[in-house]
């Protein structure tokens, strides 16, 4: 069972992002499990990893897109994504020189961050890619005209 499940009012009108956002729940969902199994520590450490390297790609993705669109609010939300880089990458130091397991509380701050983010900070420029897939592909009107 996930303990995190993408939904419709998460989708900030971009498939790319809308998938990016999908694969790094599926990340927050392989932690529960592995969490549920008691999976060794080397694997949790590649997961950890490969999250944060995922995070990384998405938010340069996320933050190129916005910019080029012309995103006012864009250092601040680049802002968020480095507060939350640094806090993984401490998680993962802390995981690694064993002064930190991979518990509950972290994989529900995991969740909870990324559904805020998406949910509050995300949906600040979903009109501004909206708008922008409208004027990138609209509709063919003549397909509509009556011809008489």
């Amino acid at each position: 069972m996930a303990i995190f499940e993408w939904k419709d009012n998460y989708s900030v009108g971009s498939v790319t992002i809308d998938n990016q956002h999908k694969k790094l729940i599926d990340f927050i969902n392989e932690f529960y499990d592995n969490l549920k199994t008691k999976t060794n520590d080397e694997l949790i450490s590649n997961l950890i990893r490969e999250m944060k390297e995922y995070t990384v790609f998405h938010f340069r993705y996320e933050e190129s897109y916005l910019e080029k669109l012309g995103y006012k609010e864009l250092p601040e939300h680049k802002e968020e994504h480095i507060s939350f880089i640094k806090k993984v990458s401490e998680f993962e130091a802390r995981f690694n020189s064993k002064k930190v397991i991979l518990s509950y509380e972290i994989t529900r701050f995991l969740k909870e961050w990324l559904k805020h983010h998406i949910l509050v900070e995300d949906m600040k420029y979903s009109k501004l890619i909206k708008k922008n897939e409208v004027v990138r592909n609209p509709v063919n009107k003549s397909r509509f005209s009556l011809h008489v």
